[in-house]
């Protein structure tokens, strides 16, 4: 090979090398812009959903269902919600912002409540608080408006919007929404956070029953597998119970 030959096949081989390497620059530059606009999507995504919950009225609220008798609320002890000569008791444990406690409300909610208005069933709730400071709050107003008397269309209102993040405001303005009679009172202990130390005394009950996950099923004290149950086969659990 000449000289000349050879110095050629040096540049051409140069050129390509620059070539190659000017189109990864452009590539690195290209993944670069692109994993930003990634995380701009994902950051502002996330502080828009944020947004949606924290400010977003309560809306997919049920019919107003019957209200029961005040409840008195006491450290450690649930919340009754049924009639008080029930024969059978079914005792709660969920998270306001549990999603499969959410998923267990519209399976075996409507079978629950048609028992309770039934006579037949009183349900012991335990809100537990452990998912976030959402949780707290909401287990907080729960016991508010079941002090209140209107426990129960509460409950059912909370679930159906278990996923706002329940700040102070669409606590109260809940309450508006599923009954036609709230309180002065309500609003101050929610605000107030009246029922915090009964909310960390439940998480407490919780772990002393060996409460580990929610939601968490008992019938008459005795577990039952949820996962196992259809609303027909709860229903039938129910009516026995009631009659032995």
């Amino acid at each position: 090979m000449s000289k000349k030959s050879a110095d050629l096949s040096s540049r051409d081989k140069l050129k390509q090398q620059q070539e190659l390497t000017a189109r990864r620059a452009r590539e690195r530059r290209l993944l670069a812009i692109v994993a930003v606009g990634v995380v701009i999507l994902v950051v502002g995504g996330g502080i828009g959903l944020q947004a949606w919950r924290t400010q977003r009225a309560p809306s997919a609220v049920p019919a107003r269902a019957a209200s029961f008798a005040p409840v008195t609320i006491e450290n450690g002890r649930p919340i009754v919600l049924g009639k008080a000569e029930a024969p059978v008791r079914v005792q709660l444990y969920e998270d306001f912002h549990c999603p499969h406690c959410a998923d267990f409300e519209t399976e075996f909610g409507p079978t629950i409540t048609a028992e309770q208005d039934a006579g037949r069933l009183a349900v012991e709730l335990y809100p537990m608080s452990f998912i976030d400071a959402g949780s707290a709050s909401a287990a907080n107003a729960m016991a508010c408006a079941a002090e209140a008397g209107f426990g129960q269309p509460y409950y059912l209102g909370l679930f159906a919007n278990h996923t706002l993040q329940w700040r102070d405001g669409q606590l109260i303005e809940l309450a508006a929404q599923v009954t036609s009679n709230v309180p002065d009172q309500f609003n101050t202990c929610v605000t107030s956070k009246a029922h915090q130390s009964w909310a960390d005394s439940i998480n407490a009950a919780a772990q002393t029953k060996g409460v580990t996950s929610t939601p968490t099923m008992f019938l008459n004290g005795n577990p039952v597998d949820v996962s196992g149950q259809t609303p027909e086969s709860l229903k039938t659990m129910i009516e026995e119970a009631a009659t032995t």
